[in-house]
């Protein structure tokens, strides 16, 4: 419940810092991660690999997911009133999203997948493992940042732009990986949170994003 309430706090703060479109594209994330949740919800309980006990978030998870969405969403008032002007504050917003959504498809549906192995070694592991990776996780993670890139195509003001699709896509995507090493290097030994860990991903993937956007 408390992590429902968090995210109703992020979306209200993206449609008034954003536009309705960027609210869409935070909707259309949110409805496939809980489609990604549910999915195998039974394998995954059997195993006990789900989030929480049915699926559910913590509001810390939450918070640091949603943290560069609404950073973003704050400086793309500076772009409304004038102040620093920058037409790409969606990209990056979609590019947030695209990184959580990859990261929350490999956790997700990755975990069916029984031969795992460890992003730093690639060494076998244990399947849920923070830094595990797989076929059918790195096949889900590829699905869930195309979602959020494709989503983000159909709702950008200037048209459907294949090369910025593909661009939101492999950033959602390698923004991924990152998460799964800083997993395995930090998050196994205590050094980060699953939630920092979320941040400091999507922060990659948007500052390379901002980094690609800025030379254009």
């Amino acid at each position: 419940m408390k992590g429902t309430v968090a995210a109703l706090f992020v979306g209200i703060i993206v449609s008034f810092f954003g536009s309705i479109r960027w609210l869409i594209l935070l909707l259309v994330f949110a409805v496939f991660s809980h489609l990604a949740t549910k999915a195998f919800f039974g394998l995954k309980e059997k195993y006990r690999l789900q989030e929480g006990e049915k699926g559910e978030r913590k509001v810390s998870n939450v918070f640091y997911a949603g943290i560069m969405g609404i950073a973003i969403a704050f400086l793309n008032l500076t772009n409304i009133i004038g102040i620093f002007p920058y037409h790409h504050y969606f990209e990056l917003f979609a590019i947030s999203l695209s990184v959580i959504g990859a990261d929350t498809f490999a956790s997700e549906i990755g975990v069916i997948d029984r031969k795992v192995y460890m992003i730093t070694n690639l060494k076998p592991t244990t399947p849920g493992i923070n830094g595990g990776i797989s076929r059918i996780g790195q096949l889900a993670a590829l699905l869930g940042s195309a979602i959020v890139g494709v989503s983000y195509g159909i709702l950008s003001m200037d048209g459907f732009n294949l090369l910025q699709v593909l661009v939101v896509i492999i950033l959602g995507f390698a923004g991924c990986q990152v998460d799964s090493i800083l997993g395995a290097l930090f998050e196994n030994r205590g050094k980060l949170s699953k939630g920092e860990v979320n941040f400091l991903a999507s922060f990659f993937g948007v500052a390379l994003g901002a980094i690609y956007l800025f030379v254009l």
